[in-house]
């Protein structure tokens, strides 16, 4: 090393280390042979052993801090998820996760949110079919991967027909424009129509808001900790949760999404629904003469 030669001519160190360009730090490290530390995992797990990813952690740490009168901190929003949710996740992972997603106390209260338009009426009057949507996401358990699945779900609050679903590990704010988009190409959508939905972060988003406004579409937000102004696509969860969630035992996503699309073909074409005079949603389309296309 040519350090190491000047030196043993007698030269200053400082003089030497200074003239080769060489920090003090750096001549002096000396490496351990250790490996690199540990990546940090992307995974919590529960009390009972099942994985979760960190989206799920968000989702449940946002609507904690949804509630009208949540005003908790990450110490506080880290013992929730203990105690109340079954985490394991310490008290410095939270606040990472929190500080990462603008979710600590202070930045809550300086952060500026998009202008949303709020829920008026609480029970929707609709008196056509297609022109007020309820969506939403539903959080469904896959035993073969001990993980979540997440379930995006647009209803049609008039005849219950459901016009779409999309499932994957993880839904993102370009994937409801995705499945929006599906629906704009596969229904006969009237040129003006209501979507309501939650505040999540999915929904809130600009690109998804800027989206609806360009399709002539009025998005309507219920406000925090109110379910029952997004009542028909909670009581399609309670459908779904009873009938197939509680019924099977999925292997893995793909397994899933073969279920969810037979349990789809049969929710529209033959489930009866008391709100339809014990009519399933194509036969209460039918009766209206609305003509059902096949590969609805």
């Amino acid at each position: 090393m040519v350090v190491d030669e000047f030196l043993e001519q007698g030269k200053p160190k400082s003089i030497v280390l200074k003239h080769v360009g060489l920090a003090r730090s750096s001549y002096y490290y000396t490496s351990t042979g250790t490996k690199p530390g540990k990546k940090i995992s992307q995974f919590v797990y529960d009390l009972e052993n099942n994985r979760h990813d960190l989206e799920y952690v968000l989702q449940e740490t946002k609507k904690l801090l949804e509630g009208e009168f949540v005003d908790y901190g990450y110490y506080k929003t880290y013992r929730y998820l203990n105690q109340e949710k079954g985490l394991k996740i310490g008290a410095y992972r939270t606040y990472k996760l929190m500080k990462e997603h603008n979710l600590l106390k202070f930045q809550r209260n300086n952060t500026k949110r998009t202008s949303r338009n709020w829920v008026k009426d609480l029970v929707p009057n609709v008196q056509n079919e297609f022109s007020f949507l309820e969506f939403d996401i539903k959080y469904v358990y896959i035993q073969g991967t001990r993980s979540n699945a997440q379930v995006l779900t647009v209803l049609d609050v008039f005849s219950r027909w459901q016009l779409g679903q999309y499932i994957a590990n993880s839904i993102k704010s370009e994937d409801v424009i995705r499945l929006f988009e599906q629906i704009f190409e596969t229904y006969p959508m009237p040129k003006q129509f209501i979507v309501r939905n939650d505040n999540g972060s999915q929904f809130e988003a600009t690109i998804v808001q800027e989206y609806l406004r360009q399709k002539g579409v009025n998005q309507e937000f219920t406000k925090p900790a109110t379910p029952q102004q997004n009542a028909h696509i909670e009581s399609y969860h309670s459908i779904l949760e009873s009938a197939v969630c509680q019924r099977f035992e999925f292997e893995d996503l793909q397994d899933f999404k073969q279920v969810m699309h037979r349990w789809k073909k049969f929710y529209n074409f033959e489930r009866i629904h008391g709100g339809l005079q014990y009519m399933s949603p194509r036969k209460f389309l039918e009766s209206i003469q609305v003509e059902i296309d096949p590969t609805w």
